[in-house]
């Protein structure tokens, strides 16, 4: 007859590992920021630990359009720069993560990605890797929107540094290239 382990007793592990419980104070804006990501801040700072633990550069595939969260209930979506290239209409500022965000001509907005993305699918000499990728793209897109999700187009200004401008005023966040 097999040993039984005993059951454990007590109450279960909070984050499934141990843990050890700590004060701290917080600014309100960032308090409020981590309730955004989950309503416990303990879980929203343990969720963003992992996920960053997980980002190691070239370690993993960048999806080809996700929807991440920012503070609120605004989202924002992130893409792999590369299947995106050559969308009319569409230009991607890229992170250093290896991600990029959108950004549309003036005047375009959702209906115009859906459309681009749908055009370019379209294409005869589309590679079957980009025309793979395009289609989870289409496909995210509409879920999204027949989600009941709803977007809207926003001006962005990008920062671009002289080649032969001295290299004195940092910009903050940004590897030189």
């Amino acid at each position: 007859m097999p040993a039984r382990t005993p059951a454990r007793r007590g109450r279960p592990l909070k984050f499934g590992r141990p843990a050890k419980a700590v004060s701290l104070s917080l600014p309100a804006d960032v308090l409020a920021w981590l309730e955004s990501i989950d309503p416990d801040p303990a879980w929203a700072i343990v969720n963003l630990f992992d996920r960053a633990r997980h980002r190691t550069p070239g370690a993993q595939s960048v999806a080809a359009v996700d929807l991440v969260q920012l503070p609120g209930k605004r989202g924002l979506i992130l893409v792999a720069p590369a299947v995106f290239d050559g969308l009319e209409g569409v230009s991607v500022i890229r992170l250093s993560d290896g991600r990029g965000f959108l950004a549309l001509e003036e005047g375009r907005g959702y209906t115009d990605l859906e459309l681009a993305v749908a055009d370019k699918l379209d294409s005869p000499t589309l590679p079957p890797d980009r025309r793979e990728a395009l289609l989870a793209i289409r496909h995210k897109l509409r879920e999204w929107r027949q989600g009941g999700l709803r977007f809207e187009s926003r001006a962005i200004l990008v920062a671009e540094r002289d080649h032969g401008e001295a290299k004195s005023h940092t910009l903050s966040g940004l590897v030189p290239a």
